[in-house]
């Protein structure tokens, strides 16, 4: 499943905000494992800033909590 932030704000766009409340917004938009991965490499590679990996790793933690939300659902 494709994540529209993905393709409208790509991580070199996204993460180059000078401000930490950009990017959290749109963090909080990612709803793919696969974005997120993609977005953390970005930032572990150019950036490294411990307050947007952590966003990034919360929003990972949601996503799979979601997730798994959902499958306990459909099995129900």
């Amino acid at each position: 499943m494709s994540d529209p932030i993905l393709d409208k704000l790509p991580p070199e766009r996204l993460l180059d905000a000078d401000h930490l409340q950009p990017i959290v917004a749109g963090i909080n938009c990612m709803h793919s494992i696969e974005t997120i991965k993609q977005y953390l490499a970005y930032e572990n590679q150019h950036e490294s800033r411990t307050p947007v990996q952590s966003h990034l790793r919360l929003r990972a933690r949601e996503v799979r909590r979601d997730e798994s939300d959902a499958e306990e659902k459909a099995v129900a």
